[in-house]
């Protein structure tokens, strides 16, 4: 589980330097809040929200959308398929 902490941590870093995106259903605000709680969850051996997950790294996803907006898109790839490994 640190891989998977370690790339929501990272995926946060990218986001707090990035404008919200024209396309997303989530603020950058919103987003980060949201990968905090499940980095609370994972620190408390608590069950991750894999739909909420899937649905933020999934293709076409609020972070995917703000990682291109913001020239991260590359990275989003490496980061996401980190995060991939932990869901059905």
């Amino acid at each position: 589980m640190d891989n998977l902490i370690n790339a929501l941590q990272a995926t946060i870093q990218f986001l707090q330097d990035s404008q919200d995106p024209i396309y997303s259903h989530s603020t950058v605000a919103e987003i980060i809040q949201q990968l905090e709680e499940e980095i609370v969850k994972i620190k408390n051996s608590e069950p991750i929200d894999k739909k909420r997950l899937s649905f933020l790294f999934g293709p076409t996803g609020s972070i995917q959308e703000t990682s291109i907006d913001n020239g991260w898109g590359e990275e989003f790839l490496e980061l996401s398929s980190v995060v991939d490994n932990y869901l059905p």
